[in-house]
């Protein structure tokens, strides 16, 4: 690994833990904490991935700047937007909360448009930085520390709310968000810089069309936009279900996620070596069939066919942990790979404003959805006997579906070098120990100085 790169995997754990509180569940407590109706939590869940958008017009700027310079002042500014917000959080109670909530609104949408702005310049950077061979271990460890870095956000966060029940106590968690966003600002800035490989005088438009129409490129857009469309269900439906279908206690649903979150980082550990050695292709298919069977197992949890049981439900848990990741992580470096290094700025942010802009619209027109469900058929209907048709398993039925839908459109990806699925599963059948021990290998080096 480079040296130098090191630093990438320290700044996002600072980075992971200053946002994870911004447009997590955190800020969603605060804003209902300050009576806020659920059309402001959604359009708050929303404003970042719609502000993504934001990354096509700047795309044009980042060889210009330099991509170290674009990106690190980009996340400098919109630190300064949650000083903004824990500022807002800390005013006295007697200040109105119609006030409090328009200020932080205001305050997101700025956060949200400087990272819109300066998110395009950083992957660019960080695929000139890391070698091919070499792109699925940094993704794996990137992705370890993002995934670490929220299960210890999280548990702190519900420590600190419980010990201090008050609107604002979050004040105190934003401006731990905004140390947090300082020193990841710190370690961005100690990421080696890269020589420009476009002419920062060259003022010709980029030609988007031919761009978005790039084979490999548009078939990658379209299963990524395909597969998120349905999957930006379950943000919706997750706390409800776990709270008002299964009426689980607040305190088992964050357990359940900060253990989906260790889960994560595990799989994380070894995911990025396996995909250097067998491409990202098979993965995904592997994956993609664990996505499967969890959400088959969440539908029949909600229909009643299978108990919903403690041990039962951190199995199906694990199962989705492991699916995920993978997924997120092959799709990345299948993505760095397969896009030419001439505009690459701009085809990084074509995918990201496409995924985004369905991420940001979806999660609305998903809550509609399942509240039109409920008045529809209230508490459901007998399909078979044990089996019941209600809305969170008429929700699940119809992921299920369109993830399945989702599978026709990956199986026509893009990757050369890839080793076929039917040999990634013999290998992983018929030798488990010997790819094990080949895939940690690259692990020894990983604390070691020089080693990245």
């Amino acid at each position: 690994m480079p040296r130098g790169v090191t630093n990438a995997y320290i700044f996002q754990l600072f980075n992971s833990c200053s946002w994870s509180l911004i447009i997590g569940t955190p800020m969603l407590l605060f804003l209902k904490g300050l009576g806020a109706p659920a059309a402001v939590l959604g359009a708050a869940l929303a404003m970042t991935p719609l502000f993504a958008a934001l990354q096509i017009p700047a795309a044009g700027y980042v060889e210009k700047i330099g991509h170290k310079n674009f990106v690190v002042r980009g996340w400098a500014a919109r630190s300064i937007f949650i000083l903004g917000i824990a500022v807002v959080a800390l005013l006295p109670e007697r200040v109105s909360p119609h006030l409090r909530i328009s200020l932080t609104m205001l305050m997101m949408g700025c956060f949200a448009a400087a990272r819109g702005v300066s998110v395009c310049g950083l992957m660019p950077w960080i695929t000139q930085i890391v070698p091919e061979p070499l792109r699925g271990v940094f993704i794996a460890r990137d992705a370890m520390c993002m995934f670490l870095a929220l299960t210890g956000t999280m548990l702190l966060s519900s420590w600190f709310v419980g010990a201090f029940p008050s609107v604002r106590a979050f004040g105190f968690l934003f401006i731990f968000s905004y140390l947090s966003a300082l020193a990841s600002v710190v370690f961005l800035r100690r990421i080696p810089d890269i020589r420009t490989t476009e002419s920062r005088v060259n003022k010709v438009p980029p030609p988007w069309k031919q761009m978005i129409f790039y084979p490999p490129f548009f078939r990658f857009v379209r299963f990524n936009v395909v597969y998120s469309f349905f999957t930006a269900a379950l943000g919706v439906i997750w706390v409800p279900f776990m709270k008002d279908g299964l009426h689980l206690s607040e305190s088992l649903i964050l357990v359940l996620s900060s253990y989906a979150f260790i889960v994560c980082a595990g799989v994380s550990l070894i995911t990025g070596p396996i995909s250097d050695r067998t491409g990202s292709r098979p993965l995904m298919a592997f994956a993609s069939a664990l996505i499967m069977l969890s959400q088959m197992a969440w539908m029949l949890v909600a229909a009643g066919v299978l108990p919903c049981r403690t041990l039962a439900l951190f199995m199906i848990v694990t199962i989705g942990s492991i699916g995920y990741p993978i997924l997120g992580m092959t799709s990345t470096r299948l993505l760095m790979g397969l896009i030419p290094a001439t505009g690459r700025s701009h085809f990084f942010a074509i995918s990201n404003v496409a995924v985004s802009l369905t991420m940001g619209v979806m999660p609305i027109v998903w809550g509609f959805a399942l509240d039109g469900l409920g008045r529809l058929i209230g508490n459901g209907f007998a399909f078979l006997p044990g089996w019941s048709w209600n809305r969170y398993s008429l929700f699940y039925a119809m992921i299920l579906t369109g993830t399945l839908s989702a599978q026709f459109l990956r199986h026509r990806l893009d990757e050369p070098r890839a080793m076929s699925t039917d040999e990634f599963l013999r290998l992983l059948l018929h030798s488990p120990l010997r790819l094990l021990t080949r895939v940690l290998t690259p692990w020894r080096n990983f604390f070691l100085p020089g080693g990245g």
